[in-house]
């Protein structure tokens, strides 16, 4: 039986995603104390800090995970001709996903697809992510 297919790409790692969740509760937590002790400035600029940092946390995270391990690491053309797995069948043309080489990618092909159809990469598109394949007969 074929693992339910999420429709959310998850970029970050769990622990990442809970250290900037604590990062902004605890931002908006100073900010709250700073309205109920009626105005005392730390409150206010420590939330602010707090704040800020975890914003730039967020956006430095964002470009380090996605940019630096597909240069790194990625290289398209380790996956054309290879063999892969619809765990989610589709309309042609319709975005799906499949398993190639034991990882989960998004596909495009130009026939319908069923879940368990044995497909061949024909090419990785520009995103990095998306792997255009042909039914194999």
């Amino acid at each position: 039986m074929p693992r339910e297919v999420s429709r959310i790409t998850v970029k970050y790692g769990y622990r990442t995603i809970g250290l900037l969740v604590a990062l902004a509760a605890f931002a908006a937590f100073l900010l709250a104390e700073y309205f109920i002790s009626g105005g005392v400035v730390f409150f206010l600029v420590f939330s602010i800090i707090i704040f800020v940092i975890t914003l730039f946390l967020f956006i430095g995270f964002s470009l380090t995970t996605s940019s630096r391990i597909t240069k790194k690491y990625f290289h398209p053309e380790n996956l054309v001709g290879k063999t892969g797995k619809v765990l989610k069948g589709v309309p042609a043309g319709e975005p799906g996903t499949v398993t190639v080489v034991n990882e989960d990618w998004s596909f495009i092909c130009d026939s319908d697809t069923s879940d368990g159809d044995m497909v061949t990469v024909v090419e990785v598109l520009d995103d990095k992510v998306t792997l255009k394949v042909r039914k194999v007969s």
